[in-house]
């Protein structure tokens, strides 16, 4: 499928990293979320897994009963969702498209679905408004959009005063000139393929959450640094811009339990309905 427009760093980004990435997704709480998911989201009707990444949820929804199509950016995520559906014998749509130029029939999908903060890459509210437009547009007239996104109060309470890229960036640098010697220093969270040395920051003017990747392969040692920057979002803006696309809020919760929303909460889950 040729794109409408060119594609975005971030899709360069998860390309170089997808099968990290990939083992990443698959140690979170997927389970959870598509047990929320089943609950909240009715089995009827076509639902599009947007930003599905490595069909983790696209997948396990297939398994239970829905029609599922997913859509990404990142053509290496989506090869690894194909395989997931292949090693399961499931049948789903895989479709690689960029989220504000959706390549579908207006009035097509029951629900779609935006898990784990796939919202906030864009160059700007503006264009995150354009995708949600889009989403409406690709909704039936009873359709659900659920959005599952960092909570910005919490990230900002946790993040805001973590130490700077510019440290980080220099120790890392000197850390592979000297092989990685200077690298146990540190903590690394352990993945089947390679180890993982993760550190955050806010800044809360521009709204923005930082990271930085330190992947260290078990094979070869060989440490690779990426960076990623996401755009957060708080309740009362979002609901904002989903009104403007033509979406009502109906619900929010502040995790996969369903709880109430608050300033403590892991996550910030909105469920919206086309106007």
């Amino acid at each position: 499928m040729k794109l409408k427009k060119p594609i975005l760093p971030s899709a360069t980004l998860f390309d170089e990293i997808s099968s990290q990435w990939s083992e990443i997704a698959d140690a979170n709480s997927t389970e959870k979320q598509v047990a929320f998911l089943k609950n909240k989201v009715a089995i009827e009707g076509l639902v599009l897994d947007l930003s599905c990444g490595n069909g983790r949820h696209t997948v396990a929804l297939c398994e239970g009963g829905y029609n599922m199509v997913g859509l990404d950016i990142s053509g290496r995520l989506l090869e690894i969702a194909k395989k997931k559906a292949a090693d399961v014998s499931v049948n789903v749509s895989l479709v690689r498209a960029d989220m504000r130029f959706l390549p579908f029939y207006s009035n097509v999908f029951s629900a779609v679905l935006s898990l784990d903060s796939s919202f906030g890459y864009l160059p700007s509210e503006s264009e995150d408004v354009k995708s949600f437009s889009e989403i409406a547009r690709t909704l039936v007239a009873d359709g659900i959009f659920l959005i599952d996104v960092f909570n910005r109060e919490r990230m900002v309470q946790r993040y805001r005063r973590n130490i700077s890229f510019g440290f980080l960036n220099l120790f890392f640098g000197l850390s592979r000139r000297l092989s990685g010697r200077l690298a146990g220093l540190y903590k690394w969270r352990e993945y089947p393929s390679f180890f993982l040395l993760h550190k955050r920051y806010v800044d809360a003017k521009k709204d923005t959450l930082f990271d930085l990747w330190v992947f260290r392969d078990k094979k070869t040692a060989r440490t690779s640094v990426f960076h990623h920057a996401v755009r957060l979002y708080g309740f009362s803006l979002l609901r904002i811009l989903l009104r403007k696309a033509g979406l009502q809020v109906t619900n929010v919760y502040g995790n996969y339990e369903a709880q109430e929303l608050s300033e403590g909460s892991s996550r910030l889950i909105v469920i919206a309905a086309k106007i």
